[in-house]
């Protein structure tokens, strides 16, 4: 059961940074201080950054097994998977947080 929170958590966690970044965004604006939205991202990363390596050890944990059990297949097949979808959010995550990097938040 390891399997799903890289699997559903951290791209749901992708999305909430995204919500959450904009919200400060806001408030980085008014208050001239862009360092919130960089708190912001860094929890968020950290996380994603966590559910890969949890899907990944998943993922090496049943590499060694025979193919001839169709569950233990099957739970490889949905680790790599969870690889993906976490390495993706991750991904993400990064890129939104490259953008508080290069622009201001008061952008008009």
């Amino acid at each position: 059961m390891r399997i799903w929170f890289p699997l559903l958590a951290v791209p749901t966690l992708a999305l909430l940074d995204q919500s959450i970044a904009y919200v400060m965004a806001i408030w980085a604006c008014t208050h001239q201080n862009s360092m919130v939205v960089h708190a912001v991202h860094a929890p968020f990363f950290l996380v994603g950054a966590i559910g890969v390596f949890v899907a990944w050890r998943c993922w090496r944990e049943l590499a060694p097994v025979k193919v001839r059990n169709d569950r233990l297949a099957r739970r490889h097949f949905l680790a790599g998977v969870a690889i993906g979808a976490s390495a993706l959010s991750t991904l993400v995550i990064v890129a939104m947080w490259s953008v508080t990097w290069v622009l201001r938040p008061c952008v008009y």
